[in-house]
């Protein structure tokens, strides 16, 4: 009997032994796995952390070279002024800033725009304002709005304006190509500053611009004249930056 029942505990023992034999072998090869899967995974996570920390350095260090908003104002019908939407898409094409460009009786919503947008954010951007013929104007009353508001404007460019010659403080720098005349409407006039301590105006005859023949209704699309422009709204909108980094 004793050996029977010694029998039946080394045959309890070796089954035990085996079962447990069994289950440590499994768990082995089951962590094992787990082991590589959770490896895997977590190089993954590390690759894809590392990836998109890089990506996230890359965009901090990238900084925009220009900063600031330009407005241009269409004339008349605005079939005249093409040039002026000419300048808006190029504006935004090499600066990459927006530079909307509307019809020149729309001067009251440009105005609350700007000045919205001015007191919303507490980093100011560069206001840039550009006109021809009857926009150039408007553009004056623009600036003359924001003066009211306490809103500053970096550069005011008019483009043959008509009858508005007079620029308020608050506009740092004005630049006013003209082409002189004898018919009121069609031809453009000299700028004056309110305040020439605050404001410096620069009064370009066109006529005096080498390889320049405009008349009133293609002054706006020259590409000396615009070019002129897009030098001066680099500048503008290059220190600006310069100025906020």
């Amino acid at each position: 009997m004793n050996c029977i029942h010694k029998r039946k505990n080394y045959s309890f023992i070796s089954i035990c032994s085996l079962l447990i034999a069994m289950s440590l072998t499994g768990c082995v090869d089951l962590s094992g796995a787990k082991y590589h899967e959770v490896s895997k995974k977590v190089r993954h996570d590390a690759k894809s952390t590392a990836h998109g920390s890089a990506k996230k350095v890359a965009q901090i260090k990238k900084h925009e070279p220009y900063r600031g908003e330009v407005h241009t104002m269409l004339g008349g019908l605005g079939v005249f002024s093409t040039g002026m939407k000419e300048l808006s898409s190029s504006v935004v094409e090499t600066y990459n800033i927006p530079a909307p460009s509307g019809m020149w009786y729309n001067a009251g919503g440009v105005s609350r725009s700007i000045i919205a947008y001015y007191y919303k954010h507490k980093n100011h951007r560069p206001i840039i304002l550009v006109g021809h013929s009857l926009g150039a104007n408007e553009q004056i009353k623009v600036a003359r709005n924001l003066n009211k508001a306490g809103v500053p404007v970096d550069l005011l460019v008019t483009v043959d304006a008509v009858s508005q010659t007079v620029v308020p403080p608050n506009v740092k720098h004005a630049m006013n190509f003209y082409k002189p005349g004898y018919v009121p409407m069609f031809s453009g006039l000299k700028l004056r500053a309110v305040d020439p301590d605050k404001t410096r105006i620069d009064n370009i005859n066109v006529a005096t611009l080498k390889g320049v023949a405009v008349n009133h209704f293609t002054i706006d699309k020259n590409p000396v004249v615009q070019a002129m422009i897009m030098k001066e709204v680099k500048k503008v909108t290059t220190n600006a930056n310069r100025a906020k980094a």
